[in-house]
């Protein structure tokens, strides 16, 4: 006992608290014994050197490295540190953390990416008091995600979201309260017009008329909508749009998406147009539903290749490359 009671600590390098040596310990689990003689002597992990810790802290997660500041000053300092925040994943993201969480978001940082539990919950979203700060903690944010959130349309909406975003993904999200006058994402080119990549997958709330906001995004060159099953009997928008509007789309990605061929040949006026993947989902019944067929694949096909022969078998493999072959008249 007399060892242990050699080494005093100061102030600025033990855990917040109480005075008592006692509560410094428990503070403070993140400690090792020595091999000395003194097997007993408690070395603190905030008495390693700055270079050492930042290793480690390396390989932490960001929801671990915002918990270093309810332990000491000098973890809570070097958590800090802007190298470890410039591209920033909240995995879960915890709402009673949202305060923390802003003070170690930096001016360098440049994506945010936000992610609730499997069942999205309210604990686990993002708030608008969070959203709104965005702007004035990362001013150079471009990648925004959501993944796994519950959103209240009346809190959360697009107008909110960082101008300077180039790339947005909202993924397996829930959004309550959407009005039927207008599509949840109207008023996305205003808020965000150097958007070049949007992300809208496996969102059950992605209605066909919120084609309308997005085809109004001038330097809009990848859209994913797959897994979006509400995505369907969409031909009157499809068409509208096509023609209006994604004048610089180059990948489109439909994927699990219930669409037929009539949508399909609506995208085949898009003339920057270069990649188109597809995949129907597991649910569709081809002899009843919507399927896609040659018709509905070929016109991009032929709008960049002169064929000569009269019988072109059109395959998609799983990964949406298109394959052609010729074949005789009867296997057509």
């Amino acid at each position: 006992m007399d060892n242990a009671n050699k080494r005093s600590l100061d102030d600025d390098n033990v855990c917040h608290g109480n005075d008592t040596k006692k509560s410094k310990v428990t503070n403070c689990p993140l400690s090792t014994t020595s091999n000395s003689k003194s097997a007993k002597e408690i070395v603190g992990f905030e008495n390693l050197c700055d270079d050492v810790i930042m290793h480690i802290f390396k390989y932490l997660s960001h929801n671990n490295l915002a918990n270093m500041s309810f332990v000491c000053s000098t973890l809570s300092r070097i958590s800090s540190d802007w190298t470890l925040w410039k591209k920033v994943w909240f995995d879960p993201f915890d709402k009673s953390m949202e305060d923390v969480y802003l003070t170690y978001l930096k001016d360098c940082t440049t994506q945010v990416c936000i992610k609730g539990n499997d069942i999205p919950t309210y604990d686990t979203s993002v708030s608008h008091k969070f959203l709104i700060q965005l702007e004035t903690k990362c001013p150079e944010l471009t990648h925004l995600s959501f993944s796994n959130q519950k959103f209240d349309s009346n809190e959360i909406t697009v107008k909110i979201l960082h101008r300077k975003l180039k790339s947005l993904t909202i993924e397996k999200t829930v959004v309550e309260n959407i009005t039927d006058l207008t599509s949840y994402l109207c008023g996305l080119n205003i808020t965000c017009p150097d958007l070049e990549e949007i992300k809208m997958t496996f969102n059950d709330w992605f209605l066909p008329h919120c084609l309308y906001a997005l085809a109004k995004l001038e330097k809009l060159t990848h859209l994913s909508l797959q897994g979006c099953n509400q995505f369907r009997d969409c031909i009157p928008y499809a068409s509208i749009t096509a023609i209006t509007g994604f004048k610089a789309l180059r990948t489109l990605d439909l994927r699990l998406t219930p669409i037929s061929d009539h949508e399909l040949v609506c995208f085949q006026r898009l003339k920057n147009l270069k990649h188109v993947l597809l995949e129907s989902p597991d649910y569709v019944n081809h002899e009843g539903d919507a399927t896609i067929t040659d018709i509905g694949v070929s016109g991009f096909c032929f709008s960049s290749y002169d064929f000569n022969y009269p019988y072109i078998q059109i395959m998609i493999d799983r990964d949406g490359e298109v394959n052609l072959r010729r074949v005789h008249d009867r296997y057509i």
